[in-house]
């Protein structure tokens, strides 16, 4: 070897061999297979029906809660009567049913909607 790659073979750092315990255990997890167009369009559907099926069980509770609460922070409205029976009664036993039932036709219509956009790219 000449004098120069003598001094390139000193500055040149010794190898090490890395290698694993002797007592660790080799764990390969198996890989998730792929997932199809089918099942990420199904996850979609069932998040996308879920997101309504919350808003509109929000939307109801809000309601309800705020009906409640202009019945018992305002008091006039508990001295009002129809038919000698207090508006509060009537609001709450009469008014309310109206309203579930729209948002329950609202939500079957979008619920619906959903599925055939489903259906529609499914195909």
């Amino acid at each position: 070897m000449s004098p120069e790659q003598n001094r390139f073979a000193e500055q040149r750092p010794q190898r090490v061999r890395v290698q694993a315990p002797q007592n660790a255990s080799l764990n390969v997890t198996a890989a998730r297979p792929e997932q199809s167009a089918e099942t990420f369009y199904v996850r979609q559907l069932i998040r996308s029906q879920l997101r309504l099926a919350v808003a509109v069980a929000a939307g109801l509770l809000i309601m309800l809660v705020g009906i409640s609460a202009i019945l018992a922070f305002w008091p006039v409205v508990v001295q009002v009567t129809l038919f000698h029976i207090p508006l509060p009664w009537w609001i709450l036993g009469v008014g309310v049913y109206p309203l579930i039932i729209v948002a329950g036709l609202l939500y079957n219509r979008a619920a619906a909607r959903n599925e055939r956009r489903y259906r529609s790219i499914s195909r």
